[in-house]
């Protein structure tokens, strides 16, 4: 009787989309559905579906078991011409995305005048309304120290903490935040702790994501030894993925010899969306979005 009180009230439930900016690496789509998994083993079951802004259904269908990626336009459309009464989002992004935004409102616009649909939309990963939330800060120092003792690493360490770069200076703030709080939980067992970013915008007016990884490995004092790599990426993509930009930054900074000094060897840690801390924040992000104001778009 309990299990099947517990499958009405699951039926009764509305959709959870598991949204990422997407990716035309097979990979990523992979990696997004073990997190959707994952996330509804977490809620005992839920309906949980990974989608992303873009590029994921151009993915071949034969490389992802058969079964072919959806965007969050694709799954909302199919939801509301369904007469489905809602659906929450939880953002895998760890700060405030403007593509997010926009996608959303792209796709109330499509249905704007068709149905009656409560879109509930949950937080970002790391909030700036929770300042007190470590929790994605404490999942990438852990990864930085799990790396050490794998590479037996000397303490202090030397530690970049390297995400995209991004036009949007609250975003960036998103980094600076993670990279501060690695530094204040490693304590005296990091030499270093900094942010750079893996690329930019040349003009001037987005000079805050400076440095570039690709300079910071040339300057005192991660030019040679060992640095660690913290990598703040969810999925692996185009960008953190094998043999992707940050690899190949990585591979010519230390094929670029510096005469004097010590061969420069740069350890990177792996990807943050599986580690059960971000799976934490993800599920208190769907409770805390189920829990607003219905937000009826008509």
């Amino acid at each position: 009787m309990q299990s099947l009180f517990l499958a009405v009230l699951l039926s009764l439930a509305p959709p959870i989309l598991l949204v990422d900016n997407g990716s035309r690496r097979p990979a990523s789509v992979l990696a997004l559905r073990e997190v959707a998994a994952s996330l509804s083993t977490l809620l005992d079951g839920r309906d949980v579906r990974p989608a992303s802004l873009g590029f994921s259904d151009e993915v071949d269908a034969a490389a992802l078991g058969g079964v072919p990626a959806r965007t969050l336009r694709t799954e909302l459309a199919s939801l509301v011409s369904s007469g489905a009464p809602g659906a929450i989002v939880a953002p895998l992004f760890l700060g405030p995305s403007g593509g997010l935004r926009r996608g959303i409102a792209a796709c109330q616009e499509e249905w704007a005048g068709t149905a009656s649909f409560d879109l509930r939309v949950g937080a970002c990963l790391v909030d700036e309304s929770e300042p007190a939330d470590d929790r994605v800060g404490r999942a990438l120092t852990a990864k930085v120290l799990q790396l050490a003792r794998r590479a037996r690493l000397r303490f202090p360490l030397k530690v970049l903490v390297v995400d995209h770069g991004t036009p949007s200076r609250p975003v960036h703030e998103v980094r600076e935040r993670l990279a501060g709080e690695v530094r204040e939980l490693l304590g005296p067992r990091a030499l270093t702790v900094r942010g750079a970013s893996m690329e930019r915008r040349d003009e001037p007016a987005y000079d805050f994501n400076e440095p570039l990884l690709e300079r910071a490995l040339a300057m005192a004092p991660y030019d040679e030894g060992d640095v660690v790599l913290a990598m703040a990426f969810l999925l692996p993509g185009r960008h953190a993925g094998d043999g992707g930009d940050v690899a190949q930054i990585v591979e010519r900074a230390q094929a670029t010899a510096t005469e004097g000094k010590a061969p420069l060897t740069v350890h990177t840690t792996s990807l943050l969306a599986m580690h059960p801390l971000v799976l934490s924040v993800l599920v208190d992000r769907v409770r805390a979005a189920e829990a607003q104001q219905p937000s009826l778009v008509a």
